[in-house]
């Protein structure tokens, strides 16, 4: 497994960032990491916070076992603990 800098910077939708939601959807749209919590969210900046990954193992060490997620791809999962789904996604041009 390739580990993750902790201090590698990742966008998290707010619900993320507040803790009220967890993770359950990880995107990699053009090699970008993203970590939601899968509702929908506006396509504007002030729905997202960029943070180092390190502050999301604190909450869920399972997120480290996508650290080998390729760029174009997603995982998804109904709630922590469960299994990640992966799929490709369709690269934004």
């Amino acid at each position: 497994m390739i580990q993750f800098d902790p201090h590698q910077k990742v966008y998290v939708c707010t619900h993320v960032f507040d803790g009220s939601q967890p993770v359950t959807l990880v995107s990699r749209p053009d090699g970008d990491w993203c970590f939601l919590c899968g509702s929908e969210h506006e396509d504007d900046a002030s729905s997202y916070r960029v943070v180092g990954i390190g502050h999301l193992f604190d909450t869920d060490p399972t997120i480290q076992d996508l650290s080998d997620l390729e760029p174009n791809w997603e995982a998804e999962r109904q709630r922590p603990g469960q299994t990640w789904l992966r799929t490709r996604c369709e690269p934004n041009n």
